[in-house]
Order: C-alpha cells, then structure tokens, then sequence
C-alpha cells in the first residue's frame, strides 16, 4: 500500500491552530443550520482540531466528506424521519461517538505516519459513514425494518422505522455506496487499500446492527452513543486485518 510522501510534524501548533480555526468555521455553520447542537459544535471543534492539526489535510478531508454526506442525508425528507437530531441537530455524545476513534488515530498518525494507522483512520470513517446513510436511507424504505439477529434469535422480524438493530435493503445498499465513497478516497488522500476500507465500513455497520439489537439498552453503559463508538472501533480494527492480510501493510 502506497503511502504520502509527507506528513506534518508532531505537535505542530501552527496545524492545530489552523485546524481549530477551520473547525470552529464548519462548527459555527452547522450549529446555525440546527445540524449540530452547541454540544456538539463543541465536540466538532475538539475533533476536527486533532484530526486537521496531526493527520492534516489529507485526513480532514475524509472527516469532511464524512460530515457533510450524513448531514446532508439527515436533512434529506427529514419530515418522514422520527429521530430527534434531524430537528435538533447532533449531540456532542453523538458527534464523539463517530470521531473519537478516528481522532485519536489521526494523532497517531501525526506522532508515527506508519501505512496500518492510515487504514485504521480510513476504516473508522467508513464505519461511520456506512451506518449513518445506512439508517437516513433506510427509514425511508417503504418496507419496514427487519432485526438483523431475527432469524439466529428466533425474535420477532418487522420492527417499527429507527428500532436500534433493524435494517432494510435500501438502507444496505446506501451502506454499500457510503463505504466505496470513503474507499475510493481515502485510496487516493491516504494511498489505502479500497477493499479493505469498504470491507471495513460494512462490517462497522453490521457490528452496530448486531449489537443495537442484542445489548443496547439491555447493559449497563451501552447507550446508542456507546454502540457507534464500538462500531467505529471495529471498523478500525477490521481495515487493518484485511489490509494486512491482503499484504498491502
């Protein structure tokens, strides 16, 4: 797997200073179209910083793309959808459970640029980015969910639009693009292995399926929020996998 040719400079405060600056931007603008709480833009602005400051511009761009397609989406016939943040806007617990793993990695990879933390970063933006058109396209799938787990738990099937867990082939099939979106650019920002990106974007979103219909709400500590960070974290962890075992690390 090829890799840039450069990277910035640990600790460079005049990138974390720029990277603040650009957030606080893109915060204030989605705090004023209602896409983010004042939580959130807060949290957008911590993320951002540490992505844009150590992982640079390269790095950025995929949380950009991220950010603006779900937004996007989450305004799309946001009248049929029954969530709250598509009035409201983004929580910061929701704003961190999508960017905390891929800022910490971002930091990695500002301190130590190797090929693994670049497909790590890539994988958990393809995780978040899958399970979020995942579920703004499907609750507008004229067929109604069905639990992912119905058919190994013997539980019921059809559950109403926005169930933790339930799933529609229309909402799969926006993962699928969701996840090649962030594939093909992080392969060329990144230098990453697209299979393995996109791989890894299904398989966050199918972890966060599986465990909104088994154990969220049902133990202690795992919220929605706690669910998408896990998610996000298995995204990571499945694009090194694949990518190592492609030999492309």
């Amino acid at each position: 797997m090829s890799t840039p040719k450069t990277y910035p400079a640990p600790m460079d405060i005049r990138l974390l200073a720029a990277g603040c600056v650009l957030s606080l931007v893109v915060a204030a603008t989605a705090y004023a179209l209602r896409l983010l709480t004042l939580g959130g833009a807060a949290a957008a602005v911590a993320v951002g910083t540490l992505v844009f400051g150590f992982g640079g511009s390269r790095h950025a761009g995929l949380l950009v793309l991220f950010f603006v397609t779900s937004s996007a989406l989450t305004r799309w016939q946001a009248q049929r959808k029954p969530h709250p943040e598509h009035t409201r806007g983004r929580s910061g617990g929701q704003v961190l459970a999508n960017g905390a793993v891929a800022a910490l990695l971002a930091v990695w990879a500002g301190v130590s640029p190797t090929p693994w933390v670049h497909a790590a970063f890539a994988g958990a933006i393809a995780a978040s980015t899958a399970d979020t058109w995942a579920t703004e396209v499907g609750l507008l799938s004229k067929a109604p969910p069905r639990l992912i787990t119905a058919r190994v738990l013997r539980t019921r099937a059809e559950v109403p639009p926005g169930t933790s867990g339930g799933v529609t082939w229309l909402g799969t099939i926006a993962a699928c693009v969701g996840a090649a979106v962030i594939a093909g650019f992080s392969m060329a920002w990144l230098g990453t292995q697209p299979a393995a990106i996109w791989l890894a974007g299904l398989m966050g979103m199918m972890v966060d399926s599986i465990l909104g219909a088994t154990v969220e709400g049902r133990v202690r500590g795992l919220t929605n929020d706690a669910v998408n960070l896990l998610a996000t974290l298995s995204g990571a962890v499945v694009a090194v996998v694949s990518a190592g075992s492609a030999g492309s690390l």
